[in-house]
Order: C-alpha cells, then sequence, then structure tokens
C-alpha cells in the first residue's frame, strides 16, 4: 500500500497529514506542488480536487482531501497507536482542541504571518490582532503542557498533528525576523513558551518527521 500526500511546501494542512503518517510510523511519499506555478490549479490536480487546496491523499484509486478527513481516514486503516483517543473524554478533548486550533489559531496566525513573511513589517492593526489571538491560543497550549508530554495524552494525537504547525511557522517567522516577532513577543520563542518549545523539539526527534519538514525552507 503506497499513500501520496500532495502539498505545497510549508502549507500547515498538508503538514498536518504528514505528521499523522509520522506519529503512526507509515510510509508515505509526497507530491509537492509549486504555488508559484500554480501546479495546485492545473487541470491534473483539479481532477483530484476541484477546489485546487491541498491537501490530497491518494491511496491507489481512492482520494480524499481535507487535513481532518484525511487524518480520520489514516485512524480507522490504522488504529493504533489512536489518534482521536481511546475514552469518550480524550475523543472529546482532541476534537475540541482541533476545532479550536482551526477556529482561532489558524485565524490569528493568517493575521499574524501574512505580513511578516512579505516583509511588510509595520505593526498594523492586523498584525496587532493577529498576535493578540495566537498569544492566547499558545498560552492555552502551554497550559496543557504543563499536565502531560503531548498535548492530549502522553502520546502523540490528532491534537498534535493539527497545533504543531501553526507553533512552527510562528516560531520559522521568529527565526527569520527575530526584531519584528520580538517587538510581538514571540522571539525568543523558548523564553516565552518554553513548553511549548520543549514539546515541538518532542515532535521533531520522531522518527520520519525530517521527510516532513518544508522544503524550501532548508534553502531560504
Amino acid at each position: 500500500m503506497t499513500y501520496e500526500v500532495y502539498s505545497i511546501s510549508g502549507a500547515p494542512r498538508p503538514w498536518r497529514v504528514m505528521l499523522g503518517f509520522v506519529a503512526k510510523g507509515i510510509t508515505f511519499d509526497i507530491r509537492n506542488l509549486e504555488a508559484s506555478k500554480q501546479e495546485h490549479k492545473a487541470a491534473d490536480f483539479l481532477a483530484l480536487n476541484p477546489r485546487g487546496r491541498v491537501p490530497v491523499l491518494k491511496n491507489r484509486d481512492f482520494v480524499l482531501p481535507e487535513s481532518i478527513a484525511i487524518l480520520s481516514y489514516l485512524d480507522k486503516l490504522h488504529p493504533e497507536p489512536p489518534l482521536f483517543g481511546t475514552t469518550a473524554e480524550e475523543h472529546a478533548r482532541i476534537w475540541q482542541l482541533v476545532s479550536e486550533c482551526e477556529h482561532y489559531c489558524r485565524e490569528g496566525n493568517r493575521a499574524l504571518l501574512a505580513a511578516v513573511f512579505r516583509g511588510q513589517h509595520e505593526m498594523n492593526e492586523e498584525v496587532r490582532k493577529g498576535a493578540t489571538t495566537v498569544h492566547a491560543e499558545f498560552k492555552r497550549l502551554e497550559d496543557l503542557l504543563e499536565r502531560s508530554r503531548f498535548l492530549c495524552a502522553e502520546r502523540m494525537t490528532a491534537a498534535d498533528c493539527v497545533c504543531f504547525p501553526e507553533v512552527r511557522l510562528v516560531q520559522r517567522a521568529a527565526e527569520r525576523f527575530p526584531e519584528i516577532m520580538q517587538r510581538l513577543e514571540f522571539h525568543p520563542f523558548d523564553r516565552a513558551y518554553p513548553r511549548l518549545s520543549a514539546w515541538a523539539g518532542r515532535i521533531e526527534a520522531l522518527p520520519g518527521y525530517e521527510k516532513t519538514f518544508p522544503p524550501h525552507w532548508r534553502s531560504a
């Protein structure tokens, strides 16, 4: 069985899916599309996902878009280790955190990081509001990590797969643009969020993680 994940380098939603494979120890192939060439809008990709968005998972003749749907699909096919919990309470908490990250942290990161990565470092209202939202969400995650090694358990779950790319994108911005990120109180990241920093390090130490690392970050 060969899984193919269609991605764009550094895009957070495909990264979620790749981390799901890492958590389960399942091999997969990455098909990186170049956004600058609009490859995600080309006819052959639109045949897989008419919305023209990544990720898309291909397993033989089965094609599935949408990151959380893909994580759920993997969990049904490969139940161990479980991404969505073993008890009703754990299942609910994981889904709660997945939903909160999608609705709050992702939106905050869009407002915070779009201008930063474009090199537009003015402290405008949108950037400030994004930073405020992300700080609030990161503080909640920091508190959760006081109780366990991962966000909802002592092992990696779907909550970690969904939240990690958002945290790592902020870390990346702090690495590349320390001055603006320091003004926004995200740098040095390991001082602002020591538990989140250690948690990210644990994920990065997992076998297979290196394969998920955005290719364009290596050369930037």
